[in-house]
């Protein structure tokens, strides 16, 4: 009788980091009043106004994607993409 094969290790967490990017050219606070994703992110520092408008501290922000899910833009004006990584 053969050995079962082992079962496949748990996928690992996210092995590349992310961090969120607003594009400017969908973002409603650019045009109105929005603060959604500011509002409901939950790192703190991660995302500040300037001028009524939504900027992603990038040193701060872990790329947990909130800010993606709760945009209410109708073209979402936030990305989560790989952190570029930079030779020290």
């Amino acid at each position: 009788q053969k050995a079962a094969a082992p079962p496949p290790p748990p996928p690992a967490a996210d092995p590349q980091p992310k961090v969120a990017v607003i594009q400017g050219r969908f973002c409603l606070a650019y045009t109105s009043f929005c603060t959604v994703c500011a509002e409901r992110c939950p790192v703190p520092g991660a995302l500040k106004l300037a001028n009524g408008v939504p900027m992603v501290v990038a040193e701060t922000c872990t790329g947990c994607g909130v800010c993606h899910d709760v945009c209410p833009a109708p073209r979402n004006a936030v990305l989560v993409l790989p952190r570029q990584r930079v030779p020290r």
